[in-house]
């Protein structure tokens, strides 16, 4: 997870905007979603009360919380199914999630619930260093998504309907679905993963949800340098290998369907694909591992990936990509991650990146509040949370940070003389204008005026001479950002 000022003269600014076509379509909308669980359902009211207020004020559409199966299935740590009806949900601890859900909805927020991860042991087969991760028991698993479903299906008293659902989380990663691979590096994961989304579709199709948003992925957005790797599997391949197909998108057929326990599989039942690009170490653009890796700026790989699938009838045709988890790591207060001054740029170009791609239809924010170190003398261990909020631990905005996701810009010059200046308001300010001005000296000369969109965007291209070697002010509903352009 991890330029000297010329004249006045010499700038050349026209204030019209320039009806040069964008190198790609835009999707116009995108919902914000944020999650943070600590926050949402492991800590006390007063917490989740302070989440949902402040995403509300952020202008957040969507609140996601993962509902781990191994903390609200009874007996959890027996190796014995214990004898209830485990389709019941009055069988299961929901307790938190009732009130993180009425809270949600009572604010206007859609909650957005992602169903398992961690089985309890008597669904999980073998041992694990993460309990609950090895082969779990699908029909088990759809027993327990039917719970689920019937408990946010607006059927009981004072809970509201919940209408947005994924499955498991990171299952190509070992810590959250294994074996990824067989000992002779076949992949295994993806047909685990494939047999307990289908019994999550019919969980969930059974409890009267049929026509809700279905998810599937989760996926980590890189794998390991080995093609062999037992920990995690790149996501392309990943789900290349959840219809049983190979490299080059052949159905597998003799030995290598049966090493992998798959055969023909048909068109996957899904309203979209849920994904979580992260960045490499390098960042935005460093490198990844293989070509089989998707990171926030390599999204179009995996709409190709998509896009052959539907070809080859395994998925419905321009399958939206949900990000539904994103974000970036700062320094401080972790000294191994991205330094705090770099992050607000990273997130101007990730917002951008995803803005520009049509399919994508949603952006995350994972988590508002950072964790709180470790008590561990070892600075692996002590620094093995999330650090990638808002806020601090403590409370405090991140400097930069917080304005930027409230008021991400970016600019970049696309040809010789030409600007592109994107960003949004949070909350939406529909109507609301924004000033371009830029820089000469030490003043600014307003460039051009737009206006935000109903969804809280606005997109603006202008002639700006030497526009790399310029500052841009940009001002919209009370919020101000300075800027340089980058060349994209």
């Amino acid at each position: 997870m991890r330029k000297p000022v010329l004249a006045l003269a010499a700038v050349a600014l026209l204030a019209a905007g320039v009806a040069a076509p964008a190198p790609a379509a835009a999707a116009g909308r995108q919902l914000t979603i944020i999650q943070d669980d600590f926050l949402a359902v492991h800590s006390n009211d007063a917490y989740r009360v302070r989440l949902l207020n402040e995403a509300r004020a952020l202008g957040v559409d969507v609140v996601k919380v993962q509902l781990l199966w191994r903390e609200v299935a009874p007996a959890a740590n027996s190796s014995r199914k214990p004898r209830v009806d485990l389709r019941d949900p009055a069988n299961y601890n929901f307790a938190r999630f009732d009130a993180f859900v009425r809270d949600a909805v009572a604010r206007g927020l859609r909650p957005y619930i992602a169903i398992g991860g961690q089985a309890p042991r008597w669904a999980a087969k073998g041992t694990s260093s993460q309990p609950g991760s090895w082969r779990p028991d699908p029909s088990a698993y759809r027993d327990f998504v039917y719970a689920v479903g019937r408990r946010y299906s607006g059927a009981y008293p004072g809970i509201p309907r919940v209408t947005i659902w994924s499955a498991w989380n990171e299952p190509n990663l070992r810590s959250w679905l294994g074996p990824q691979r067989s000992s002779s590096g076949v992949p295994l994961a993806p047909t685990i993963y494939r047999r307990l989304y289908s019994a999550f579709v019919a969980g969930l199709e059974a409890s009267g949800h049929s026509r809700d948003t279905l998810l599937f992925g989760e996926l980590v957005p890189f794998g390991s340098s080995s093609r062999r790797s037992p920990t995690r599997i790149s996501p392309l391949e990943f789900l290349r290998e959840m219809f049983c197909l190979d490299s080059r998108y052949r159905q597998y057929r003799g030995r290598a369907a049966k090493a992998r326990g798959c055969g023909r599989v048909g068109r996957l039942k899904t309203s979209g694909i849920a994904y979580h690009p992260y960045v490499p170490r390098g960042g935005i653009y460093g490198r990844l591992p293989s070509r089989d890796d998707a990171a926030i700026a390599q999204l179009s790989r995996l709409v190709r990936t998509l896009d052959a699938l539907a070809r080859r009838g395994k998925l419905p045709k321009r399958l939206p990509i949900w990000i539904t988890e994103f974000g970036f790591q700062t320094n401080p207060p972790d000294p191994y991650q991205f330094p705090i001054a770099r992050v607000p740029g990273y997130m101007d170009e990730s917002e951008w990146l995803a803005f520009r791609n049509s399919r994508v239809v949603s952006y995350s924010q994972y988590v508002l509040l950072d964790e709180a170190p470790r008590p561990s003398r070892s600075p692996v261990v002590r620094w093995s949370g999330f650090q990638q909020g808002l806020r601090f631990h403590d409370g405090r905005e991140k400097p930069g940070v917080y304005l930027a996701f409230r008021f991400p810009v970016f600019v970049r010059e696309y040809s010789r003389g030409r600007v592109e200046v994107f960003g949004r308001t949070r909350p939406q300010r529909p109507g609301a204008t924004v000033e371009i001005a830029v820089s000469s000296g030490r003043s600014y000369r307003v460039a051009a005026r737009t206006k935000v969109n109903r969804y809280g965007y606005f997109r603006k291209t202008l002639r700006v001479a030497n526009a790399t070697k310029r500052k841009f002010r940009i001002r919209a509903a009370g919020l101000t950002r300075y800027k340089r352009a980058v060349r994209r």
